[in-house]
């Protein structure tokens, strides 16, 4: 419900009908409902709690709501981060849990009962707590990273290298400013000047390289007449970049849903098929090896560690897409209906919308 929308539509005003909601026409008052929001909490051990914290809220536990594919992810809500296990299948929450420690997280988990034995997939990003709440929890369930996470940072790494660039001749500038300083001292009529090269389009190279941040994200075939012309003196003038790019969107390639092993295939193709997909990447791999380039090599490291996760997705094809699309569902149910003002009052709205 959308306090705004109904309220116009009847001619109220939004707070006054939302007041009337929740004390007079919803059961969020009845001691039923009270009881519930509360009854799964865990309390913090000792050494964890803090004048502002003793506990974990549980708002959501339904075991009912377990399916053989699920979807963890955080969300940031109040100020605290919390855990959603989310079906994919049908977007019901079955848990939300106010922690992200895998501790915490494995103690709400075992409150989910024998279903947890139903879960075959589990979608997740790269967090350790997240990989230890699965293994602890859902001993079934093959882990499978998701795709939207891991090419996240794909492009940081990309970023971070197009960054690590305009620092330095941020920095440049900065070096020639104290310098100018030190000589003004004795020539107080001196005035800073720092001339720039401008390139054929007209402009500087920091100009250029903080305006190619989002051609970075795209592939050539997307990119605008002036995208390719800035794209064109980016990779001329700054060589590691342009086959950083080119890595990135070789891996791109290689993680697209058209090398997800299709179900009719026989035994032996599928194993074909996984094993082509493993060489493909080792390949990769060792030309990231070759070009030495940290910040692409840092994404490699992360690729390696959590390959199985990753190679996962072609054998299964499930993504947090889900997840993801629940993240805003909930952004716009916080900001349509007047936030998390009353915590509870919130737990309600969101137990009866989305679980």
């Amino acid at each position: 419900m959308q306090y705004s929308t109904v309220a116009k539509v009847l001619g109220l005003d939004r707070k006054k009908l939302q007041d009337w909601y929740k004390n007079h026409l919803s059961d969020f008052k009845s001691p039923s409902v009270q009881e519930a929001l509360h009854k799964n909490d865990i309390t913090l051990p000792p050494k964890l709690q803090t004048t502002e914290e003793q506990k974990v809220d549980v708002p959501i536990l339904k075991p009912e709501n377990l399916g053989e594919q699920m979807a963890v992810d955080e969300k940031y809500i109040n100020g605290k981060f919390y855990t959603l296990l989310t079906n994919a299948k049908t977007g019901k929450i079955a848990l939300m849990a106010s922690t992200t420690k895998s501790e915490l997280l494995s103690q709400a988990g075992s409150l989910l009962g024998d279903k947890r034995f139903d879960v075959k997939i589990l979608t997740r990003d790269l967090a350790s707590y997240y990989d230890w709440f699965g293994r602890t929890n859902f001993m079934n369930a093959a882990h499978v990273a998701d795709k939207f996470h891991v090419l996240k940072h794909a492009f940081d790494a990309l970023q971070d290298l197009r960054i690590y660039h305009r620092q330095k001749l941020l920095s440049k500038k900065r070096e020639a400013f104290e310098k100018y300083k030190k000589l003004k001292k004795d020539k107080p009529k001196l005035r800073f000047t720092y001339n720039e090269n401008k390139l054929a389009n007209g402009e500087t190279h920091r100009q250029l390289l903080a305006r190619s941040r989002h051609l970075l994200f795209k592939y050539p075939n997307q990119w605008t007449q002036n995208q390719s012309e800035r794209a064109s003196l980016l990779f001329k003038n700054y060589p590691d970049l342009k086959l950083s790019y080119k890595f990135i969107i070789d891996f791109r390639n290689w993680y697209s849903a058209d090398n997800v092993i299709g179900k009719e295939l026989d035994k032996k193709a599928r194993f074909d098929k996984l094993q082509m997909i493993n060489n493909q990447l080792n390949k990769w791999m060792q030309r990231v090896n070759l070009a030495d380039i940290t910040e692409i090599s840092n994404f490699k490291s992360l690729v390696e560690r959590h390959r199985g996760e990753i190679t996962n997705y072609f054998i299964t094809g499930a993504s947090n897409a889900i997840a993801e699309a629940n993240n805003s569902i909930i952004n716009a149910f916080i900001r349509n209906n007047r936030g998390t003002r009353n915590l509870d009052f919130f737990y309600f709205r969101l137990s009866q919308f989305l679980s």
